[in-house]
């Protein structure tokens, strides 16, 4: 905060002052005074503003960097998770979502797309979230499938088959809008995003109603099994 900069101004003026003061007064030197001390605080109120803004955009950033650590570890752990299951869809699922949804976020990270996305990027996040949980299903129904038999397993392995249908549509889905975003973004500065957020708000509706769907279901009696 004190840097030379900002000292020297003000050590200038003072000194111009003082000087004035011993030589019984002088306009000019008082004047030098007001512009040293007056310059020198106001380079350090400026400093300390694009200070602040340094300091808070460090810990966004490191909250940020918190976030995604964390959703790489639990997605890391899902991955070796659905290994066991010997279907080869939900691992290549999982990292087509995660492609998807990286691809869109360094896009819509860059200077000034940031602001203007923030919305589509919110529900960009939610499908993802959405069909992320829609793969913890489908393995919680395998591991059902492997301790039944007879009618039950095969109405859990045609529960889970519809859970993976859900998943590979929010899979074309988010590879969709990633695409037609970065086209977008690419051939003009400002862009409509109007039919992003309407595609997006209709996929989000339909996620939710297969969320509430599948929760009903997994709450009857004929789902005991599921929450053992």
């Amino acid at each position: 905060m004190l840097a030379p900069s900002v000292v020297l101004p003000i050590v200038g003026g003072v000194s111009a002052w003082i000087l004035s003061w011993a030589m019984g007064g002088s306009v000019p030197l008082d004047i030098a005074g007001l512009v040293g001390v007056l310059g020198g605080t106001g380079w350090m109120a400026t400093r300390f503003i694009f200070l602040t803004d340094k300091i808070s955009d460090k810990v966004i950033q490191e909250i940020r960097q918190k976030a995604k650590d964390e959703e790489n570890r639990r997605l890391s752990e899902l991955q070796k998770m659905l290994r066991r299951d010997r279907d080869s869809r939900t691992q290549d699922y999982l990292l087509l979502l995660r492609t998807a949804k990286d691809d869109f976020e360094e896009v819509a990270s860059r200077p000034g797309v940031e602001k203007r996305s923030g919305e589509i990027v919110l529900q960009v996040r939610q499908l993802f979230e959405s069909a992320i949980q829609q793969l913890e299903r489908s393995y919680k129904h395998w591991e059902s499938s492997e301790r039944l038999a007879g009618a039950e397993r095969v109405n859990v392995i045609h529960q889970r088959e519809q859970i993976l249908q859900e998943v590979k549509a929010a899979v074309d889905h988010l590879e969709d809008v990633a695409k037609q975003y970065r086209d977008l973004m690419a051939r003009e500065r400002n862009v409509d995003l109007s039919q992003l957020r309407d595609e997006l708000d209709t996929s989000l509706r339909i996620a939710k109603r297969t969320e509430e769907r599948m929760r009903e279901l997994e709450s009857g009696p004929n789902y005991e099994f599921l929450r053992e």
